[in-house]
């Protein structure tokens, strides 16, 4: 049952980090300038990025905590350094899902409030994000 429970963590992991990556760059690139609204093609491609979010994306975020709380129960790793280490970059991540995910929405929706500033960092955040945490999952310091 671990493996079982181990693969299909993995699994929606990779999902939900394509996912999050997909987004980022996304809003990084139709990130409109100040006055400037998305076009057409653009708005499109935002909308099929907002569709495959709520349709992939989320539902693997939510598998993945869903089966990493099942994990840490089964190994009896609450308490663990690493994995105290690595929860709250895991909430972090989904935090900055959230962001990218609203920001494009409003881009789509030609909201006046404007991205903040270090979003177009984000795709960066993320890779380093999953990163970190593979290292302390497969490490266990």
């Amino acid at each position: 049952m671990y493996l079982w429970l181990k693969g299909l963590h993995l699994a929606a992991v990779l999902t939900w980090v394509g996912g999050l990556v997909l987004l980022g760059v996304t809003t990084t690139a139709l990130r409109p300038a100040a006055a400037a609204v998305l076009l057409p093609h653009e708005r499109r491609i935002a909308a099929a990025v907002l569709r495959w979010d709520r349709r992939v994306t989320v539902p693997a975020m939510l598998a993945a905590w869903a089966l990493g709380i099942g994990l840490a129960s089964r190994g009896g790793w609450f308490g663990a350094l690493w994995l105290s280490a690595k929860l709250p970059i895991v909430v972090g991540l989904s935090a900055l899902h959230g962001v990218l995910a609203a920001t494009l929405r409003r881009h789509v929706e030609q909201s006046e409030r404007p991205a903040p500033t270090w979003i177009r960092h984000a795709p960066v955040i993320a890779i380093v994000g999953v990163s970190t945490i593979a290292l302390l999952a497969v490490i266990k310091p």
